[in-house]
């Protein structure tokens, strides 16, 4: 159960840490482009080399940001991935979307302890009937 309610956080980290690598040039006036998403993936491929190290980040105000930043890369590749992908023409879609991929993220933390308390009723109720 618990390697569940890491994952699910793990998708709710990486979809805001997307949303902020999206929003911000989006309101600078950068809209989706091959070099924008080549330079999100560059960040992406620079995160995932340096992993190993930022899984060693401590605990700040009983967060362990080494857990957190370990996936940074995730959210860099899924920006340059809705920067290729999406539909956004402009600099203000591209913010727009950057919004949709943290709403995303904030409607996974909410809607998470729904099915995390599904999920356990599934996995009780299996292990009961089979033993």
């Amino acid at each position: 159960m618990n390697e569940w309610v890491g994952h699910s956080l793990r998708l709710t980290t990486v979809c805001l840490a997307a949303s902020a690598l999206l929003i911000p040039p989006g309101f600078a006036g950068v809209g989706p482009s091959l070099p924008f998403a080549l330079g999100l993936g560059i960040l992406a491929a620079g995160l995932l080399a340096v992993r190993d190290q930022l899984s060693s980040l401590p605990t700040a105000v009983g967060y362990d940001l080494g857990w957190y930043a370990r996936d940074l890369w995730l959210a860099a590749a899924l920006a340059a991935l809705v920067t290729v992908v999406g539909p956004a023409t402009t600099a203000d879609e591209l913010a727009a979307l950057g919004g949709v991929v943290g709403l995303v993220g904030m409607l996974n933390y909410f809607v998470r302890p729904l099915y995390l308390l599904v999920f356990s009723l599934v996995v009780e109720r299996s292990g009961s009937t089979g033993g």
